[in-house]
């Protein structure tokens, strides 16, 4: 359902229009989204919450794992640093994360 309705903006907390959200949910509040269902002719306003927290048991990744990392092109401190660590580039890869590849 909330698929096919097109989010028209997409709220950081403090951001106009999720003061009382900030209110009613504190530090628990994510995100907030306005979306237009055109089926109903209705705009929905949407949240994300952090409903439960639990400390990890074991590190996401191993101290050999390779992970992806986003690096903009004019970090170009960072970059020479990781190019010392033998960081490998792979032009035709997406981070998942930005939508870039």
């Amino acid at each position: 359902m909330l698929k096919e309705m097109k989010a028209y903006a997409h709220l950081k907390p403090g951001q106009n229009g999720t003061k009382r959200l900030v209110e009613q949910y504190g530090d628990r509040l994510l995100c907030v989204r306005y979306r237009f269902d055109e089926a109903r002719g209705v705009k929905l306003k949407t949240v994300e919450i952090i409903v439960d927290e639990n400390p990890l048991r074991h590190p996401r990744y191993d101290s050999d794992d390779l992970v992806p990392v986003h690096v903009a092109y004019d970090e170009t401190e960072l970059r020479q640093q990781l190019r010392a660590l033998r960081a490998r580039w792979d032009g035709g890869a997406s981070c998942g994360m930005c939508g870039t590849a």
